[in-house]
């Protein structure tokens, strides 16, 4: 692509987030309005799992179709559309007589089916339309625009959530409301990015059964290995989507306006975050850098259990947002190396299958989990768990090139 091209491409990757992401601080208080619904731990838990099951059933069939398929505009921008417009069930469930915090989730459940459709062309779109050079510094950008955004966003409404003189569920309701206006003003930016059919390969011999993806999997070692560790680093954060709002909330009995507070916190510290990591992957490579972050991100999950104070988890917030970028913007880069431009789209797709596997067992197993150990030690246990998947990109480690990144830099 022309440079000026990708110039407009990223002011509108940058200005689209900043949309999103005051919808997705409105998003991120959905356990709390089941749990205010009357909903049980357990069906906390389904509002992530749940999601995590249709995506881990729909993604492959719907990598290997954009696979064959070079124009992918049309379905990235009606799957965008669908998904964001299907939230407007949020606003309505209060109205429901039974059934109300069960309704949330098969709400978020149905939307994930365009989420799926989304994901595939998404994901791999940014190898397509940015140059490696330009991708770490535009990730951070992105991730400060998303943490600025999501900081004073969640602050704001975990504060209007608590204040509001129409109380529950007038609340939440004109939260959600707020959430899908500025979806469509970001889903409007997306639309106007220019977009290049993606790279096609149309030859027959491609196996796309069951065994051509095993195939495609064990035959790149960098490919199955990121994989394979990352599947364990990423137990602990997607338990505790599940785990974290019912320790907060029923054990040390946090309310919406600290919700609020601790949302805005985690994303001040992924600003900070944002504005170091790069500096350090463009000089030390991207694995290096996210390998240290990784195993160091466990602290966080030790620090919440061992201390149940939500004044200390405040800070512990603040530590690992600024620990997460460091993962997030170099993993992101080297996955997209491991994969060539022809096989992408399916790589990616069985990449996320497996992470929603993932998904789907840590949420589900949080509710007896908790009734088994408690929810104190089961955060202790996350913390143990991330370590181990941290010292996995060490002793597993997976073999990418950084020099081009690391020649620009210089």
């Amino acid at each position: 692509m022309q440079s000026a091209s990708v110039d407009r491409n990223i002011r509108f990757l940058v200005i689209e987030l900043f949309w999103a992401a005051i919808a997705s601080a409105a998003y991120s208080f959905a356990a709390a309005y089941v749990i205010r619904l009357g909903g049980s731990n357990f069906t906390v838990s389904l509002i992530t799992s749940a999601a995590a099951i249709v995506n881990m059933v729909t993604t492959i069939p719907f990598a290997a179709l954009m696979e064959r398929t070079a124009n992918r505009r049309p379905w990235l921008f009606r799957s965008l559309i669908a998904f964001r417009m299907m939230h407007i069930g949020l606003i309505f469930v209060p109205f429901l007589p039974y059934w109300q915090a069960e309704a949330v989730v098969l709400i978020l459940l149905l939307a994930n089916v365009p989420v799926a459709i989304f994901n595939t062309v998404w994901l791999p779109l940014f190898a397509d339309i940015i140059p490696i050079q330009r991708r770490a510094r535009l990730f951070s950008a992105r991730n400060v625009t998303l943490g600025a955004t999501m900081m004073a966003a969640t602050y704001g409404f975990g504060w209007w959530l608590e204040s509001d003189v129409s109380g529950f569920p007038g609340n939440y309701q004109l939260l959600f409301s707020v959430a899908l206006i500025t979806n469509m003003l970001s889903t409007w930016y997306v639309t106007r990015m220019e977009i290049p059919d993606s790279p096609v390969d149309v030859t027959s011999s491609i196996d796309r059964s069951v065994a051509g993806m095993w195939k495609l999997f064990t035959q790149n070692k960098a490919y199955s290995s990121i994989t394979v560790n990352t599947l364990i680093l990423n137990i602990a954060p997607w338990a505790a989507i599940a785990l974290q709002p019912i320790y907060f909330v029923r054990v040390l009995n946090a309310t919406d306006e600290w919700l609020g507070i601790w949302f805005a916190i985690t994303n001040g510290g992924a600003i900070l975050g944002n504005l170091f990591w790069p500096r350090l992957m463009e000089k030390y490579g991207f694995y290096r850098v996210m390998t240290i972050a990784a195993i160091i991100s466990c602290g966080y999950f030790f620090a919440i259990g061992m201390v149940p104070n939500l004044t200390a988890i405040l800070f512990f917030s603040l530590f690992i947002g600024m620990v997460n970028p460091g993962i997030d913007i170099a993993h992101f880069n080297i996955l997209l190396q491991v994969t060539s431009s022809q096989r992408r789209a399916l790589a990616l797709g069985i990449f996320v299958t497996v992470m929603n596997f993932g998904l789907m067992v840590s949420s589900l197993i949080v509710s007896p989990m908790i009734d088994l150990v408690g929810a104190q030690a089961l955060v202790i246990g996350l913390g143990v768990i991330r370590l181990i998947g941290g010292i996995l990109f060490v002793v597993n480690p997976v073999v990418v090139n950084d020099t081009q990144l690391r020649r620009t830099a210089e």
